[in-house]
């Protein structure tokens, strides 16, 4: 897939994103050279710490983890295009296969969809589509980040898409969160919901996208036009 220079800056970039859309009032971001560790300072989705590796060896890897004390439930996600299966000697097993991709959006031409897409901008619309969905789709206190936006898909005047993008150093748009009903998909409603954002994103002045796809939304993704940087290896060590 991508080439090691390549690979370094997806992965920063990709960090970075999970960071912002994730953090927390005590969240941290540290940089050990190959190894990047995100702690949340909370449980988020089930982990209180994260641990990014790539063109690092499983031994050191494990060395910095333990240095650092992740004592409660943490994930490890190895950037790799083969399994690294020496992490199972030490207790870990597979969470999720996915994709890291990349998108550039200089050559990138986008075509207007016959699709209701809102780019939601208050606490009461906030309000209203996490209670549809009865989960925190909207965070409140990031509604108003200038560089964190939420958006919504609707049909019949119902929310039945959502999906995020945070814009990092002005330039990368991370895409995070995007999913659709399932009764909805692959009626093109994913698909316009990311269009729009990357359309608004570019327009902020993003030349390139980022994001961390599932097997389910691989080809989606393959056709709005990203390339595979990398697979991504999701592992859990459970306390």
């Amino acid at each position: 897939m991508g080439g090691k220079i390549e690979l370094k800056k997806a992965v920063d970039f990709f960090v970075r994103g999970e960071f912002f859309c994730s953090r927390r009032p005590a969240s941290q971001i540290y940089d050990y050279d190959s190894i990047k560790h995100l702690a949340f300072g909370t449980t988020v989705a089930g982990r209180t710490d994260e641990f990014f590796v790539y063109n690092a060896n499983p031994a050191p890897v494990m060395e910095t983890i333990n240095k650092q004390g992740a004592k409660k439930d943490y994930w490890l996600t190895v950037f790799s295009d083969e399994k690294p299966y020496r992490y199972d000697a030490w207790g870990y097993t597979v969470k999720s296969t996915d994709f890291l991709m990349s998108l550039n959006l200089d050559s990138w031409t986008f075509e207007i969809e016959n699709k209701i897409i809102k780019h939601v901008k208050t606490e009461e619309e906030a309000r209203r589509i996490n209670q549809f969905f009865d989960k925190t789709v909207i965070d409140l206190t990031k509604l108003d980040d200038p560089n964190l936006h939420y958006y919504v898909g609707e049909e019949n005047g119902h929310p039945v898409s959502h999906g995020s993008y945070f814009l990092l150093d002005n330039t990368v748009c991370f895409l995070d969160n995007v999913f659709t009903s399932k009764i909805h998909r692959r009626k093109g409603m994913a698909e316009a919901l990311c269009r729009k954002m990357l359309m608004d994103a570019k327009q902020e002045g993003a030349v390139r996208s980022v994001l961390a796809s599932s097997q389910m939304g691989h080809s989606l993704y393959l056709n709005l036009g990203y390339q595979d940087i990398s697979k991504m290896w999701v592992f859990e060590k459970q306390s």
